[in-house]
């Protein structure tokens, strides 16, 4: 066994730098001023594609904000949402809970842009297009199927065992529900809230299509620069998606954590 663990360790880390790659040629295009083929490296590097971002384009920074706000405001919503959807799907029988779990992955199966046109006719109908309300309920349809799929596993991991419990002993719903119920699924919480933001802030022609041209995101301001074969400006907005959603999580994540004080809890 020992003898194969330099090998595993080894396999590791090239999977690892394989990974990487694409993000560490991202990087040095936004460097990259001249870099004429075969050359390894950039020939002439410079700021000024950093300096087009984040100077000449005043759309830059509000961009950043939207998209976190709409990312934080879809995870919450499709969290209040996805947590009791998942404990009555995995704790309760009834009537068409086949479909219902069906029901919950259409989002995912049928095609995005089929779905998006239905809803785009009804939201202009009552008003919602080119809000971010409605940018925000859209992206919420599409994260609903992964948190809800998360916390239905987390549930059905967890049980009812420990609940019933503490409800013999007299507890309240409330009670039951902050002292034996959230930190056991909070992992799963945590698990299904990244995912959410995840999707939302990577969404590109929800936006684009609900939003009408009035809610500007940094996936709204990436393709344009794709499409036109600026590919060094594009890739400075990307690492600057990436950045603010690592942040953004990160701080989330260390938030919930001290609050709950998740480092001393232990699961049974």
């Amino acid at each position: 066994m020992r003898k194969k663990q330099p090998i595993y360790n080894a396999l590791f880390y090239v999977f690892v730098a394989i990974s990487c790659a694409p993000l560490i040629m991202l990087v040095v295009l936004t460097f990259s001023t001249f870099w004429p083929y075969p050359s390894l490296l950039p020939e002439v590097v410079s700021l000024d594609y950093y300096a087009h971002v984040f100077i000449e384009n005043r759309q830059t920074l509000m961009a950043v904000v939207t998209s976190i706000l709409l990312a934080f405001f879809v995870a919450f919503v499709t969290l209040i949402i996805a947590i009791p959807a998942g404990k009555a799907i995995a704790c309760y029988s009834f009537k068409g809970k086949g479909f219902v779990k069906m029901l919950v992955l259409v989002p995912l199966i049928v095609p995005s842009v089929a779905v998006i046109m239905g809803i785009h006719v009804t939201m202009i109908r009552i008003g919602l297009t080119g809000t971010f309300f409605g940018v925000a309920l859209i992206q919420t349809l599409f994260a609903m199927p992964y948190a809800i799929r998360i916390m239905t596993n987390v549930f059905e991991i967890v049980g009812k065992g420990l609940e019933q419990q503490a409800s013999v002993l007299g507890a309240g719903t409330a009670t039951i529900f902050i002292k034996v119920t959230l930190p056991r699924i909070m992992p799963g919480i945590l698990s299904a809230g990244v995912l959410s933001f995840t999707v939302s802030i990577a969404q590109y022609i929800t936006t684009f299509i609900i939003g009408g041209g009035r809610i500007i995101t940094v996936t709204m301001l990436i393709i344009p620069h794709i499409q036109s074969r600026e590919h060094h400006i594009a890739a400075v907005y990307s690492i600057l998606l990436i950045v603010s959603a690592m942040i953004s999580l990160y701080l989330t994540e260390k938030i919930v954590r001290r609050y709950y004080d998740m480092d001393n809890v232990v699961y049974v």
